[in-house]
């Protein structure tokens, strides 16, 4: 079951508290590195973002969306799954982008 967009904000923002909730996938680092987005702006997008499409749960079963925030003078958007464990709950970084 996905978590409902008040809930997906509320786990974002405990999430940046502890920056070791936050994993970066293969891809992600990749288009961090080709798109200059540090990880500091990622973590911005955690803390002040917008919920701009989802959350929707994804062929895992797990809650993904998309967080944007106006950052360093640039609007960085990020795609996110939220993984909700009994042993506490993490995140995952699919990909990030400039619009």
């Amino acid at each position: 079951m996905c978590l409902t967009e008040i809930e997906a904000k509320r786990k974002l923002r405990e999430i940046a508290k502890d920056t070791r909730k936050i994993k970066l996938s293969a891809h992600a680092r990749e288009r961090m590195k080709e798109r200059n987005i540090s990880l500091k702006q990622i973590i911005c997008c955690f803390e002040h973002g917008d919920i701009i499409e989802g959350p929707y749960a994804d062929t895992r079963g797990d809650c993904k969306l998309n967080v944007s925030v106006r950052t360093a003078g640039e609007i960085i958007t990020t795609t996110v799954v939220i993984k909700v464990c009994e042993n506490g709950d993490f995140s995952i970084v699919v990909t990030t982008f400039k619009e």
